[in-house]
């Protein structure tokens, strides 16, 4: 029985790479006390997201995956002894892409661009990366990163069992407008708890066993403001190889709930 105990890391999108890293350091903290060897934080996270997405701003944050903060998420990795999952923009020559940094504790640091993109993405000059999956290999387990709309080309799950993949990490962004956020003194009225219960079934999953068909999957929400329209909602989820729901974080469009958190389970394969 091969065994693969992951996490799924929610960030508040305020801060620059800086505060970024502090705060993730904390949730890397607080998952390998439970025996964590894969943390997964959601697209774009390591820039925080807190900007709105235009072609300057993309030359203004965007990295090369040797730049030093790069280099931090792996010193992290090595430090706490687990692989470290970290959404981030890329620079790679005169070229832009949505990756996410797989920084391992004693290797190489590894990619996975996003291939699916989009409207804002290309007119903000990010490209696509491989329509293909790159493997990456954990305790004999075969799986693979699916960043947000990757997840819809076409039959990918089909194509990832193919090549022998057994689970998926999923980190996204979420979307979310900030006119439809509320305050925690909203929740004392009427509206406010009918607004949020409405909202509620679309960043929380009640099943039980998550039946789509899909693989199984971790995946990480981003959470907060972005520019002045869009606010993430948030939402985490943990699904084992059985699709039972493991653990999860609900998202929520109440902005003093918007806060840093993790959740871990130990998976089982056959």
């Amino acid at each position: 029985m091969r065994k693969l105990h992951v996490a799924a890391a929610q960030l508040h999108s305020g801060g620059g790479p800086d505060d970024v890293l502090k705060r993730a350091e904390k949730l890397i903290q607080a998952a390998v006390i439970q025996g964590t060897e894969i943390i997964l934080f959601s697209e774009a996270a390591l820039q925080g997201f807190d900007y709105a997405l235009n072609a300057e701003m993309l030359q203004e944050i965007s990295i090369e995956k040797d730049h030093a903060y790069c280099q931090n998420v792996s010193v992290l990795a090595s430090e706490y002894g687990l692989t470290i999952l970290m959404g981030f923009f890329e620079k790679d020559g005169d070229v832009y892409y949505n990756s996410q940094l797989v920084a391992r504790p004693d290797s190489p640091r590894e990619l996975q661009r996003k291939h699916l993109l989009t409207p804002t993405e290309i007119n903000a000059g990010i490209i696509p990366g491989p329509e293909k999956r790159t493997i990456f290999s954990f305790n004999d387990v075969q799986t693979a990163i699916v960043i947000c709309a990757d997840g819809g080309i076409k039959n990918l799950d089909a194509t990832m069992r193919a090549q022998g993949i057994a689970y998926t990490f999923c980190p996204t962004g979420g979307g979310g407008n900030i006119k439809d956020m509320l305050k925690q003194v909203d929740l004392k009225t009427d509206e406010g708890r009918n607004r949020y219960c409405k909202n509620r079934p679309k960043v929380f999953k009640k099943e039980a066993i998550i039946k789509d068909g899909r693989l199984p999957f971790c995946s990480s929400n981003a959470l907060g403001p972005v520019g002045k329209e869009t606010c993430h909602q948030g939402h985490c989820m943990i699904v084992d190889s059985n699709l039972v729901m493991r653990a999860q974080i609900p998202g929520t469009i109440v902005l003093e709930h918007m806060q840093d958190q993790v959740i871990t389970a130990e998976l089982l394969f056959d």
